[in-house]
């Protein structure tokens, strides 16, 4: 017996497939529903079609073994009756779908449906964006439905502001003296992310240093000593927990300390957890996680639960100029509650930063002018 798998839209798609292709003789083994992705780099949209496993007999052999084993007619009996149980599922699950959208169209005015669309439409979880829309509306008895508080635009920013942490006076968490570190996988740009707020830092009127404990990239190191020394900064270098104590205490007289880090892959337990004797109970630290807002919503969480070995206090996301899909940017905040420190826009030092603010993010969702 040959087997071979076809995806349909219904059974009875699949009935009359199996016939036409391969005759009254052949039999549905199993059926499954899967879910087939729309654009193959996206986790989502995608439909949910039904795969069927089809048994295409040998025709010499196939009438006697039918005839010698009695059990395939209870097994063709037990297939129907999966097949039955499949077919309930399918209008099941049909039935609670549609259920789930009518309250969702009957709770919300137009404009909020609209504006929680958009939303979704740039990669922000149904759960994270209803959240968002709840925060920005308001009863309307006259339309006996929420609805936007306001313009799209103040309503949209009014709901992130309630939903959406970010580190709101960036100058007033400056007071104290602080040592601020990047962690982050390879490739996201720590580095040039240091050196851009270095130079945010110093024109508040801080004195800033830097350090580096990235040993393992020379171009790393020669490219951020460059920038301090355009900027007049102090730069330090050091590859031990303990030479990093040392160039701490050489630079304690300054308000600030930025130190960067090597980037290191969050499937790389070994490599992740070396940072932890650099940072051990080290006074006035604040880690920010730093990641690329282009990554997969799921590699995102995947390192972040990995650098969580370490004590995150906030989050940076750089590549903002790489992707239109900043609904995963805030899925990851939502969930993890961290707030926001900055955005970087592009690699141009001191330039193409944006520190966390929520004109900025309702922007990126939305046309200026609406």
């Amino acid at each position: 017996m040959k087997i071979k798998k076809l995806l349909v839209n219904s059974l009875q798609e699949a009935v009359e497939e199996v016939r036409n292709l391969y005759g009254p003789e052949a039999t549905i083994l199993s059926t499954k529903i899967v879910k087939k992705r729309l654009i193959p780099f996206l986790p989502y949209p995608y439909r949910s079609q039904l795969e069927v496993t089809i048994g295409i007999p040998d025709r010499e052999d196939f009438p006697s073994h039918l005839m010698g084993h009695e059990h395939v007619y209870e097994e063709i009996s037990k297939l129907k009756e999966s097949l039955r149980e499949v077919v309930e599922l399918v209008k099941k699950q049909r039935a609670e779908s549609s259920e789930d959208i009518k309250p969702i169209e009957s709770e919300y005015s137009l404009r909020a449906l609209n504006l929680m669309n958009k939303l979704i439409n740039k990669g922000m979880s149904k759960d994270v964006a209803k959240a968002i829309i709840d925060a920005s509306c308001g009863y309307d008895y006259e339309l006996k439905k929420l609805d936007l508080k306001g313009e799209t635009f103040e309503s949209l920013k009014m709901g992130l502001e309630n939903t959406i942490p970010t580190l709101r006076d960036f100058k007033e968490n400056l007071i104290d003296f602080k040592i601020i570190a990047l962690v982050g996988p390879t490739g996201v740009g720590k580095t040039t992310t240091v050196a851009k707020l270095a130079y945010i830092i110093k024109e508040l009127g801080k004195k800033v240093g830097v350090i580096t404990i990235d040993s393992y990239r020379v171009s790393a190191v020669q490219q951020l000593m460059a920038f301090t020394n355009i900027m007049e900064l102090p730069f330090r270098t050091a590859d031990t927990p303990q030479k990093f104590r040392e160039c701490i205490g050489e630079l304690s007289s300054l308000d600030i300390i930025l130190v960067d880090t090597a980037g290191r892959s969050h499937y790389d337990n070994l490599r992740v957890k070396e940072l932890i004797p650099f940072f051990n109970k080290l006074p006035a630290l604040e880690i920010y996680f730093t990641v690329s807002a282009n990554m997969d919503e799921r590699v995102m969480v995947e390192a972040i639960e990995r650098f969580s070995v370490l004590p995150i206090n906030g989050l940076i996301f750089t590549k903002m100029d790489e992707t239109v899909y900043y609904g995963y940017v805030l899925n990851l905040v939502y969930r993890t509650k961290l707030p926001i420190l900055c955005f970087t826009t592009g690699q141009r030092v001191p330039n193409d930063i944006v520190m966390a603010d929520y004109n900025y993010i309702a922007g990126l969702f939305l046309k200026v002018e609406e």
